[in-house]
């Protein structure tokens, strides 16, 4: 294995580049040979205006190799051949040029291929060798060309004759994945798709037998996971490398596959997973990583490139626009955050080049502010404002609050698909207004109601088992009952709001049958909070023992149905067993809240909540202690399995709800507005925050009084009140989903009335 050599070189020793002549020249390289151990090569200047044969390059320059789960080990232990200061000397023209070890591993790779006299490079007798290679075909310190080359990059890919996919040097798992990827696209799609097989996990070859596959073993399956774990495919450049490459081709290692092979695997893995339901891949998922399937990039750029080329017709939302590719891309990564936007410019419009033009001066939060607004004005839309992240979990850092945070590969759009209207169908049109500078964003809107409660901020939870938060029945203990605003039982308005009123696939409303679904969640996550409680009082019990303390607080359970016993002591304890519903509703219902630790005594409060939610309705969409009880004795699936230390939800047998669940209140929570609504809305959301509709908008935002950071304090309100008819700069916090309000309900109450708002 090569041991990258320090950058050592004087600045004479160095390659010098020369100025590019034209407006369409680009470099090309040759390998020329290896001298002394070096690997020589040449620039030479073509120009893209007199059509050219070329190849081009594309590779990631750092760690090609895969990560997360069991690949982090080998990811981890060859990451220091791959950092930026480790670098191999190549002499180009006499001269040194240091290149990246996956560059270095590709030319190396390359070599040895032409050499052979089955070479897969399609070279015409006339012509030499010649690939563009960014890293070294860019002279990388020239901002100036650097920023023009980009803007050429999509005429790059659409001359070259054949575009090389470099995936980087062979692992343990190269060979069997490219087996496996032989296999899977040899397979007739129907016949895997009708089988009794689930991609990515270990089964018998009697299941492949019967459904006349070829057997795949545990091995290939975990060795394709790696293989699209690379990081090539996680890439944002590949977007349009891939769209626009006349022809593609693979290199893994000595292996090579053909693009079209690759892609009839990853879409035969994908139309099984379609039929099972879920996508068994997300096993080899990092618990911080987005639950995407691994084969997910490549049916989309596949899918992309079939638009591009006129093979398939596109959906208007699949059409390739910029405004799409900014948010079909968002899971792709970028070394430089800017490129997560000059990315995309080759598959840009003139027209929309020239208004956007590639600069790497400028600081990253100027070219997502400018980007952002020109979404807005473009395309008469304020969809990019509902991919404004939580504040705790954006990398750029300081940005105008109204700007997404691009560099991150997550965001959750609460209501984006044309379905809400909550200004009104008079007010779909954004007014975006002339601001005063870049960091400022002038609109329409009215600021409808203020944050008096909020629920537990629970974002740092990524165990799904976890995710029950005894706030949600505190809140919904305190909204009317029924709810004022449309009628419902406050628990059926609890669950629609928890899943935004949508399904997975985002259809609205959601369906009537989703309640039954949320009472069954509900029952198998308060059983396995009780068994993690039970574990802490254990757990604290053993060392209090030790230090000869007294035994845990009283409030502590064993388990589900010693919480169940207290409960219903502390019930009866305090008469609550004589109250009617009117009392319950009129003593029990209000503030303030009661509550213990999140340790202890968590469960007994709870339960005690659902007793009373469902004593004050009729067939409520909340388990009562009769229901749970049940549910333990008998419950309707399985309801946990231990992985380490991690307690983690089974698939239930009808997952509608939990799947649209999750895919909403990620980074969220819940709050209870001032004239009675409730909410689910930013994670970083607090008391004294503003519901506001803006014109254009699909859903409310919070928006927060001051500039990002600003704290207004509740002696502040009044004042801020009274000034509310002035101009005031606010901050955005994120987009909110409330019910009640979300198809112009709002515009109808009295006082109702859009004015200035600026953000910063």
């Amino acid at each position: 294995m090569r041991s990258p050599t320090a950058v050592t070189a004087d600045d004479h020793q160095r390659y010098q580049y020369k100025p590019l002549p034209t407006g369409t020249s680009i470099r090309v390289l040759q390998i020329k040979g290896v001298r002394e151990g070096k690997l020589c090569i040449s620039l030479e200047l073509i120009d893209l205006a007199d059509d050219p044969f070329f190849y081009a390059l594309s590779y990631t320059w750092s760690n090609p190799h895969a990560n997360g789960v069991d690949f982090t080990e080998y990811f981890n232990t060859v990451s220091g051949e791959y950092t930026s200061e480790s670098k191999t000397e190549t002499v180009c023209h006499g001269k040194s040029i240091y290149i990246q070890t996956n560059l270095a591993d590709f030319l190396q790779e390359l070599q040895s291929s032409l050499e052979q006299q089955d070479s897969p490079f399609q070279i015409p007798r006339s012509q030499e060798f010649r690939i563009w290679v960014d890293a070294v075909c860019i002279n990388q310190d020239d901002l100036e060309e650097r920023a023009f080359q980009v803007q050429m990059m999509g005429d790059v890919y659409r001359k070259a004759a054949r575009t090389i996919i470099w995936l980087g040097r062979g692992d343990q798992y190269t060979t069997d994945a490219v087996e496996a990827i032989s296999k899977l696209a040899a397979c007739p799609q129907d016949v895997f798709v009708q089988s009794n097989i689930t991609p990515f996990r270990q089964q018998e070859p009697d299941v492949y037998t019967a459904s006349g596959v070829p057997y795949i073993s545990w091995m290939e399956w975990c060795s394709l996971a790696a293989f699209f774990k690379r990081q090539w495919f996680s890439r944002l450049w590949i977007v349009q490398e891939v769209i626009l490459s006349r022809e593609l081709f693979l290199m893994c290692g000595s292996h090579q596959i053909c693009w079209e092979v690759l892609v009839t695997a990853a879409r035969t893995v994908e139309a099984r997973c379609k039929v099972l339901g879920f996508s068994p891949s997300t096993l080899f998922m990092q618990a911080h990583e987005i639950a995407v399937a691994l084969e997910h990039n490549t049916v989309q750029l596949a899918r992309w490139r079939d638009f591009y080329y006129g093979t398939s017709a596109p959906e208007p939302q699949t059409r390739i626009t910029f405004e799409n590719l900014i948010y079909d891309t968002w899971i792709f990564s970028a070394t430089d955050p800017r490129d997560k936007v000059y990315g995309m410019f080759g598959l840009m419009k003139t027209d929309l080049k020239a208004k956007m033009a590639v600069d790497y001066t400028s600081p990253v939060e100027l070219v997502y502010a400018l980007t952002t607004k020109h979404m807005i004005d473009h395309y008469s839309s304020l969809q990019i404002l509902s991919c404004v992240q939580d504040a705790s979990i954006r990398r750029i850092k300081p940005s105008p609050s109204w700007t997404p945070d691009l560099s991150l590969p997550y965001f959750n759009m609460m209501c984006s698909n044309g379905f809400f209207c909550a200004a009104g169908v008079e007010n779909k049109t954004p007014q975006l207004l002339p601001s005063s500078s870049w960091d400022r964003l002038k609109l329409k809107g009215c600021l409808f109601d203020t944050i008096v409660e909020t629920g537990n901020d629970r974002t740092n939870h990524v165990n799904s088992s976890v995710l029950l938060d005894p706030s949600w029945f505190e809140l919904c203990m305190l909204l009317s009952q029924p709810y004022q605003h449309t009628g419902e039982p406050r628990t059926e308005v609890l669950w629609r709001t928890l899943c935004a009123n949508q399904t997975s696939e985002s259809v609205v409303p959601a369906p009537k049958d989703y309640g039954i679904l949320f009472k069954e969640l509900l029952s198998a996550m308060i059983m396995v909070r009780a068994e993690i409680e039970s574990e802490a009082y254990a757990e604290d019990q053993a060392k209090q023992e030790a230090r000869g303390d007294p035994g845990p607080p009283p409030d502590c359970c064993t388990g589900f149905m010693d919480a169940l016993g207290k409960a219903q002591e502390k019930w009866t304890f305090a008469e609550f067993d004589t109250l009617g519903r009117e009392e319950i509703l009129r003593h029990l219902c209000q503030r303030p809240r009661f509550l213990s630790s999140d340790r202890h005594g968590w469960l007994i409060y709870t339960l005690t909540k659902l007793q009373i939610l469902a004593l004050t309705e009729d067939n409520p969409n909340t388990p009562n202690w009769e229901e749970l009880e049940q549910f333990f004795y008998n419950p309707t699936y399985v309801m946990r399995r231990k992985r380490g230390h991690d307690i983690v939800l089974v698939r239930q047998n009808d997952e509608r709800f939990s799947a649209s669940f999750h895919k909403r209140y990620g980074k969220h929570k819940l709050f209870l507005t001032e004239k009675g609504y409730l909410g689910l809305g930013p994670a970083s959301a607090k008391v004294g925050d503003v519901v506001a509709i803006l014109a254009g908008a699909e859903g409310p935002f919070i928006l927060r009084h001051g500039h990002p950071g600003c704290d207004i304090g509740e002696e502040n309100q009044e004042e801020r009140k009274e000034k509310e008819g002035e101009n005031e700069v606010m901050s955005l916090v994120g987009q909110a989903y409330v019910h009640g309000i979300m198809n112009g309900e709002a515009v109808e109450e009295e006082g109702f009335k859009l004015r200035e708002i600026e953000l910063a």
